[in-house]
């Protein structure tokens, strides 16, 4: 009986390993190439969101003056997903991820305040969101100056 349970195990043993080997069941996937980065496009890109950027932020201020938070607030969250986007960081340093961390923190009090129907709170969390594009966009400039 051990031999029987033995030639199992072996056969089984074979049968699986024989799966993996490329030609016995199982092509052999050629290793997929890391796309390369392509600056022109990711410039274009990256123009693209910031465009968004400012649509979002313009329509948030424009929905703060007619009081109409729920705007204000969808808007913010589109903001906040703009964020998210790898283009959205266009130099990797601590100042820039202060900048724009505080651009998130802003962005996510004025959607919190139009969810609790504080216009007030919103309005601050704008001017806030508002002052971190002005710093960042002013830190950006000056880094590309000392690169060119």
């Amino acid at each position: 009986m051990t031999r029987t349970v033995l030639s199992v195990v072996v056969l089984g043993a074979l049968f699986l390993g024989g799966l993996a080997v490329p030609g016995h069941g199982q092509e052999a996937r050629p290793k997929e190439q890391p796309k390369q980065a392509d600056p022109k496009a990711d410039a274009e890109k990256t123009k693209a969101i910031m465009r968004k950027k400012v649509e979002h932020s313009q329509k948030i201020l424009e929905a703060l003056a007619l009081n109409d938070l729920e705007a204000a607030g969808k808007n913010a969250e589109a903001l906040i997903q703009l964020r998210k986007d790898p283009l959205f960081k266009t130099i990797k340093t601590p100042e820039y991820e202060l900048w724009s961390d505080e651009f998130t923190r802003s962005a996510e009090g004025v959607s919190k305040a139009a969810k609790d129907k504080n216009l007030e709170a919103a309005k601050l969390h704008y001017l806030g969101m508002t002052m971190s594009c002005f710093h960042c966009h002013a830190y950006t400039r000056d880094q590309r100056k000392k690169i060119d």
